[in-house]
């Protein structure tokens, strides 16, 4: 029961702190009321009730959210808008609203207002109507030069673009070369719907290069075939090696012998030969092909890209001669990275150099990384986690949280809208220093915003405060299912931290969601496997059975690939099937090599990431099970 403020000033004569905290407490929960009311009022378009209720709550810190959400109903209502673009210029729904009221403006074209209240954007819509406006108020030639950059571009546009097209095509900037030139783009672009509008706006004579190029973009390997556009067609070289580009993904060896014979009898521009050649030699190398090492070598247009993959490439055939050949190649900032310094130590351990190895493994054990633990594993050594919490006062933690844009996080929270939260924190943390951002993390922290505690101390450069980096959530829940399925808790944890950290209503682009990133139709079918019954997709938001059907379908590949960790969690990120294209041909692998072979990056970061994760989730827990020995094994050809 809520004591009034008379009344506990009776029970409490003593203890007015307490009583106005209490009443403090009480015209808080009135508040949050009215706001919730007043937003109802927004969905059910009843102004006079919206509008009385919000003046009434005008310092509460959801204020301008709560405005944001009518006004942008009422974008018609210029001089309001304008009132609370001054009045909050600092609110993160400023700028959602600006974007929103700039949108209105443009569709009904009020130009010079429009430019008057642009700021620069990246969405393509506004950058189309910013565009029009220059045109439209005398800019005519800046108006048309960024039509002609966005037609020319080889992308679908929005709608929004449209008008500024329609002046574009009737100007005399515009002919059948602006055409051809969105054409081609957007071929090269794989983009065969536009390809195809354009097409049927060329002029009959060019109609058989459109042909010709969309035939062999389908149909690359046409480019072996003898035919009249080799020796007629101006643009040949440049089709040339586009066909070849597209036939790799196909039949990698024949395309690299028809360049190879071929490419000397066209007229192609350095600068497309000199890609093409990068473009062939990585592809070479993600296959494990033998010859892309020396191809990596002899480019011209060397990058940290071809660099590493040149390594990766000698890795693979396990010639460390040449690996240490192609470190050499690398800059010195690449030089000194962990992961090159380890397999510096590798080539010289393989090549004899025992002592040399031994003195760079021990400089890299001393580092918290992947590639420290596996140096610690050829030292024979344990790693400590070197923790160092980060130390911050109460009064530091009390000034941030007292600052508006933390108050209207703290109001989202208070409200259960976590993914309104989220958002709002990145904004609140713009512009704090790396003092303020460790303040910040653990206030997110108090807060129990793990993710969002985890990338803030992340942003502050700051990595030793294990507790805050690597928490020890749903120590029941996991340890339960870990015993359950039979599996280390330490590999959960490990694939928690990189999927979600542990966020349990991350949600991704491609539909997966909760702590473990489960797509709802595997989560579908792990529940049929399991005898349970399905509710909906927002179930896989409940921690426990998210846990209970991300650990279930991990040790499903586990026990696919045999025990092996490191293909299971390849798996958990790629797919199986990509894993077993991306196994050894002939002989067994090293489980180092192997992971550093993987051809797709995100992945390749997503194992090693994983493992590491799991490494220090064991000395988290003071458990033993999981070492590099296990977790590393060699990679065979088939399982």
């Amino acid at each position: 029961m809520r004591l009034t403020l008379r009344l506990c000033l009776l029970i409490f004569p003593l203890g007015t702190g307490l009583c106005h905290a209490e009443s403090k407490n009480q015209n808080l929960a009135q508040t949050r009321q009215i706001f919730l009311q007043a937003e109802q009022s927004i969905y059910q378009d009843e102004d006079t009730d919206y509008i009385r209720l919000s003046d009434s709550i005008k310092s509460y810190p959801l204020y301008p959210y709560l405005q944001y959400q009518w006004l942008k109903k009422h974008l018609d209502y210029d001089n309001v808008i304008q009132a609370f673009l001054e009045e909050f210029p600092k609110s993160r729904y400023a700028g959602i609203l600006r974007q929103k009221w700039l949108l209105q403006l443009a569709q009904n074209q009020q130009w010079p207002k429009f430019l008057s209240q642009y700021r620069h954007s990246d969405d393509q819509e506004l950058l189309c109507y910013h565009a029009l406006a220059q045109f439209q108020t005398g800019n005519r030639q800046a108006g048309m030069d960024k039509a002609k950059q966005y037609w020319i571009s080889g992308k679908t546009q929005p709608a929004a673009c449209d008008g500024l097209f329609s002046i574009f095509s009737a100007s005399q900037e515009f002919g059948a070369d602006t055409i051809w030139q969105r054409f081609q783009a957007a071929v090269l672009q794989d983009n065969i719907r536009l390809a195809t509008q354009m097409q049927a706006l060329l002029p009959n004579n060019l109609h058989k290069d459109a042909d010709l190029w969309l035939d062999l973009h389908q149909q690359p390997a046409l480019v072996k075939d003898s035919a009249e556009w080799k020796q007629h067609y101006s643009k040949a070289g440049l089709l040339f090696a586009h066909a070849i580009i597209r036939w790799m993904d196909n039949n990698s060896a024949a395309a690299v012998l028809t360049w190879d014979t071929e490419k000397q009898n066209y007229n192609i521009p350095d600068e497309i030969v000199a890609d093409t050649e990068k473009r062939l030699a990585l592809t070479l190398a993600y296959r494990q092909d033998s010859r892309a090492y020396d191809r990596l070598a002899q480019l011209g247009n060397q990058d940290n890209t071809t660099r590493e993959w040149r390594i990766r490439s000698a890795l693979v055939q396990q010639n460390w001669t040449e690996v240490l050949t192609a470190i050499e190649a690398l800059t010195d900032d690449e030089k000194n990275m962990d992961k090159w310094r380890y397999w510096r130590a590798r080539a010289q351990f393989a090549n004899g150099e025992t002592e040399s190895a031994k003195l760079l493994f021990q400089g890299i054990v001393k580092n918290r990384s992947f590639y420290g633990y596996l140096a610690a594993a050829k030292m024979q050594q344990n790693i400590g986690l070197h923790e160092r919490p980060v130390l911050v006062t109460d009064s530091e933690i009390l000034q941030l949280q007292d600052q508006t844009e933390f108050q209207v996080t703290a109001e989202l929270l208070a409200l259960d809208r976590k993914a309104e939260a989220k958002k709002q924190w990145w904004h609140a943390i713009t512009g704090l220093d790396a003092r303020g951002l460790q303040v910040a993390a653990k206030l997110a922290q108090q807060w129990q915003m793990p993710a969002v505690a985890i990338f803030t101390i992340a942003k502050a450069n700051e990595w030793d405060d294990m507790e805050l980096r690597f928490p020890l959530l749903y120590l029941n829940q996991i340890k339960a299912t870990a015993n359950e399925q039979q599996l280390d808790p330490s590999i959960i944890y490990g694939l928690i931290r990189q999927e979600s950290a542990f966020d349990e209503v991350a949600e991704s682009p491609a539909g997966a969601k909760g702590l473990m990133q489960l797509m709802p139709k595997t989560a579908q079918q792990i529940a049929q496997e399991l005898k349970d019954k399905w509710n909906n997709e927002a179930s896989l938001f409940n921690p426990a059975l998210n846990i209970k059907y991300g650990s279930y379908y991990y040790k499903k590949l586990l026990q696919q690939f045999n025990g092996e960790y490191l293909l299971a969690a390849a798996a958990y990120n790629a797919g199986a099937g990509k894993v077993k294209r991306w196994l050894p041909d002939n002989t067994p692998l090293p489980g180092d090599i192997w992971i550093e072979s993987i051809p797709y990056k995100e992945t390749r970061g997503y194992v090693s990431s994983v493992l590491f994760y799991a490494m220090i989730y064991q000395q988290r827990l003071h458990k033993t099970g999981l070492n590099p020995e296990n977790l590393i094994r060699d990679i065979k050809t088939d399982y």
